[in-house]
């Protein structure tokens, strides 16, 4: 049976949360530390070039993931009772991402000649894919079903540290610029193997690989997860890969710099949250939906304060931010986030809605319905304003998507006689518990 420190389940959501948070700002310690640096030695074109390969490998790295954070992590709560039954899940999971992998491999490769100039940039296309490696072992979807991500900070700060350094040490010129993105992969693959070596010795996890036809069930009942998530994604890192097609990938750098400036504020404080929150939620909706909606609701005014204090004081620091640290040759950046810095305020609205509420609730044909449509209109949005207006149409197109994915989640839970939203209650609730 798998028991944390603190009783059964592990650490309370408090430490989770910090923990969470530790751990996302160490994944992104590579692009907040290191990108100005990099910046400055490569320039916006090649800036721009690591990425679209850094976008395009994300929906890989998403499909080898196979939205396992979510639909299994739910699960392992229900396992920890049962430690036979807990491992071979262990098992099944990993394997099922390792399958995925070897897929991923492969219908990559055949992207890499589709695209017309991926010969030029083979070596930053194929070191950024690395990192898909890393996530396919990394077993942070069962470390947070059990409630003891604490435990792994360390694991990750030791080989992310040493990586980080060596892109001061060894990146000096454009020519070194897939070093970049092979340095985030390779920690992210000891960071991968250090977890697992600890799940190894202090829980007696199994490490082997089986493919059998339960794993294949597992992840065909697990598909509209997936999609969902892949989808989701889609709607806010489209706009890059369509905007390569349309203009330089100079100016691909400059949007994709403005737009990694909102997601510092999305990954470094709503994600923690809502991960360590998401087990807990699931529990509580799944018992009483009336009192898991409250908490729910009791989570979301921090949440949007937190989140707006953040990007209201990055908009205005913004301009001199990326003039010290990046140069004035990417000073145009500044404006894209300024455009966009409401943009995770409506994120994480939808966050909650869409895997906080309706997945835990087992809604994931909805949630696949609204994140397709949502997509379609992305993509078809994304065709026209691009081509229309470039740069300022990408980022209409990615404020308009998340309004529009907003407006389809509310209208779904009023159809399914959901009642989600309780806003006259966050006044109170935010009055009550944070203002006393």
């Amino acid at each position: 049976m798998v028991k944390g420190k603190e009783g059964k389940g592990g650490y309370g959501v408090g430490s989770n949360v910090i923990s969470n948070g530790v751990l996302q700002f160490l994944n992104y310690a590579f692009p907040i530390i290191t990108l100005p640096f990099v910046g400055r030695v490569i320039g916006t074109e090649e800036f721009g070039v690591i990425n679209f390969y850094s976008v395009l490998v994300g929906y890989f790295t998403l499909f080898v993931i196979y939205g396992f954070d979510a639909s299994a992590t739910r699960k392992v709560p229900d396992l920890e009772n049962n430690d036979a039954a807990l491992k071979i899940f262990f098992v099944e999971i990993q394997s099922s991402k390792i399958l995925l992998l070897l897929f991923a491999g492969f219908i990559y490769s055949i992207f890499l000649f589709l695209i017309p100039d991926s010969i030029e940039h083979y070596k930053v296309a194929w070191s950024t894919f690395a990192v898909a490696a890393g996530w396919a072992i990394m077993p942070n979807w069962f470390v947070q079903g059990i409630r003891r991500m604490k435990e792994l900070v360390w694991l990750n700060i030791i080989p992310k540290t040493f990586f980080l350094i060596l892109v001061f040490l060894l990146i000096r010129s454009v020519n070194d610029s897939y070093l970049y993105p092979l340095f985030i992969s390779l920690s992210t693959i000891f960071s991968a193997l250090l977890s697992l070596l600890y799940l190894r010795i202090r829980l007696k996890m199994p490490m082997r690989i089986i493919f059998n036809r339960s794993m294949l069930e597992r992840l065909w009942s697990e598909r509209l997860v997936f999609l969902s998530s892949l989808v989701n994604n889609l709607n806010q890192t489209i706009s890059i890969i369509i905007l390569a097609s349309f203009v330089s990938y100079t100016q691909v750098g400059i949007f994709s710099l403005g737009w990694r400036m909102m997601n510092v504020i999305q990954v470094l404080i709503s994600v923690p949250i809502l991960q360590a929150l998401f087990p807990v939620l699931g529990v509580q909706l799944r018992s009483d939906i009336k009192e898991g909606t409250k908490l729910l609701n009791q989570s979301i005014p921090l949440l949007l304060v937190i989140i707006a204090v953040a990007s209201g004081s990055l908009w205005f620091i913004s301009p001199w931010l990326i003039d010290f640290f990046f140069g004035s040759e990417f000073i145009d950046a500044s404006g894209v986030y300024q455009l966009i810095a409401f943009v995770p305020l409506i994120s994480v609205l939808n966050h909650l809605i869409g895997s906080s509420f309706l997945l835990n609730l087992g809604y994931d044909n909805d949630v696949l319905r609204v994140t397709i449509i949502a997509s379609i209109i992305a993509i078809a949005l994304n065709l026209l304003l691009i081509s229309l207006y470039g740069l300022h149409g990408a980022i209409i197109s990615l404020i308009l998507t998340e309004i529009i994915l907003l407006t389809l989640y509310s209208v779904t839970c009023k159809s399914r006689g959901l009642k989600f939203w309780n806003i006259n209650e966050w006044k109170w609730i935010l009055v009550k518990n944070y203002f006393k």
